[in-house]
Order: structure tokens, then C-alpha cells, then sequence
């Protein structure tokens, strides 16, 4: 499928137009992201439009031109973090996969660091794995 074969071009009378550039001031939205949440608001009110789906594309389209602005230092301190964070969930993967072969010591520096990132999801199952060799050996 081509690109063109999801896009449709519209022809607004004057009463639509003028309603469109209200919506779009209103929500300093932009023409397009304008025009997509009208669309999402008529689908989901025709009942075309889960409530789950117009919840996603709401919050999509409703962003204001004011919160998309992002400089390009945020934008580079945005990469940097998720690179840092694919980088430390990288290293919690690799410290799970050797887990029977560490030390006691290094297990609890891990596990520590860890704690410190627990919104990603290796730091969590490293955790979850110590806490549970923690039960096993308090149970025996």
C-alpha cells in the first residue's frame, strides 16, 4: 500500500473551515492534529471508535503546538537517558543471565543498583529473582 492510499484531502465549506480554525486556536493545536481529533471525537461519537482506541488518539491529537515545542538540548537530553537506560537495562539482563555463577557480594551490589531503577524491567526481574533466592534460603 502506498502512503497516499491513508490520506484523504478535504474540501471544507466556510462554516466547517472557520469551526476547524476555532478548534485548532482553542487547543493551540496544529491544522492537522485539528483536524484529526475532530475526526476522533465524530468517529467515537458515531460509535466507529472504541473507547480505548479514542482515548489513544485523544491524548495524541489534543497535544497543544506549547508542549510539543521541545528545544534540541531537551531533545538530545531525552536520547542520552534512553540510551543510558537501554544501556543499564542491557547490563541487568547480562547480570540475570550469570546469576548462579556470582558472588554473595557482587549478587547485593547489583541488586541494590538495581532497586535505584526499578522503571526498568530487567532491574525489576533481577530484584524479584533476589528476593525470591532470598525466600528459598530462609525456607530451607
Amino acid at each position: 500500500m502506498r502512503a497516499m492510499d491513508w490520506s484523504y484531502r478535504l474540501y471544507l465549506d466556510r462554516k466547517l473551515y472557520l469551526a476547524a480554525i476555532r478548534l485548532q486556536a482553542d487547543r493551540k493545536l496544529s491544522k492537522s492534529k485539528a483536524g484529526l481529533l475532530a475526526l476522533v471525537e465524530g468517529l467515537h461519537t458515531l460509535g466507529y471508535l472504541s473507547n480505548a482506541d479514542y482515548e489513544v488518539y485523544k491524548n495524541k491529537y489534543s497535544v497543544s503546538l506549547d508542549e510539543e515545542s521541545i528545544s534540541p538540548s531537551e531533545i538530545l537530553r531525552k536520547e542520552t537517558k534512553e540510551a543510558r537506560y537501554r544501556q543499564l537495562n542491557n547490563h541487568y539482563r547480562q547480570v540475570i543471565q550469570q546469576w548462579k555463577t556470582l558472588r554473595v557480594d557482587v549478587k547485593y551490589y547489583h541488586v541494590k543498583d538495581a532497586k535505584k531503577n526499578l522503571n526498568l524491567k530487567y532491574a525489576r526481574k533481577l530484584v524479584e529473582l533476589a528476593e525470591q533466592e532470598t525466600l528459598e534460603l530462609t525456607q530451607k
